[in-house]
């Protein structure tokens, strides 16, 4: 019983973290609010390339998100390790989206 309301509550926490991260992701990628990502990645970042990358790191940001909110309403129906790939699926796409842009608008 213990352990079902541990996985009840570590799915409930995995999803409101998701939420932040969808709503930051949302923010950044449709409003263009720039100034939630770190400051010295806005600073290099030129007029023209700024909404580009505001489009490619909101997107990341969003899929990470995906991929807690994914992971946190599976660890509250399956009891397994196999519930945290939805997570590790969207850090890692998202991660590489936010590099991306990095690499690509920050010079």
């Amino acid at each position: 019983m213990d352990d079902i309301i541990w996985f009840i509550a570590i799915g409930a926490l995995f999803v409101l973290l998701g939420i932040v991260f969808v709503r930051l992701g949302l923010a950044i990628w449709k409003k263009q609010k720039m100034e939630l990502i770190i400051r010295h990645h806005c600073s290099r970042v030129s007029g023209e390339n700024r909404p580009a990358y505001c489009t490619l790191a909101g997107i990341g940001v969003f899929v990470i998100g995906i991929g807690f909110v994914l992971s946190g309403i599976c660890t509250a129906f399956a009891q397994s390790p196999v519930v945290f790939v939805p997570m590790a699926a969207g850090l890692a796409a998202g991660i590489a989206l936010l590099a991306l842009a990095g690499i690509r608008y920050n010079r």
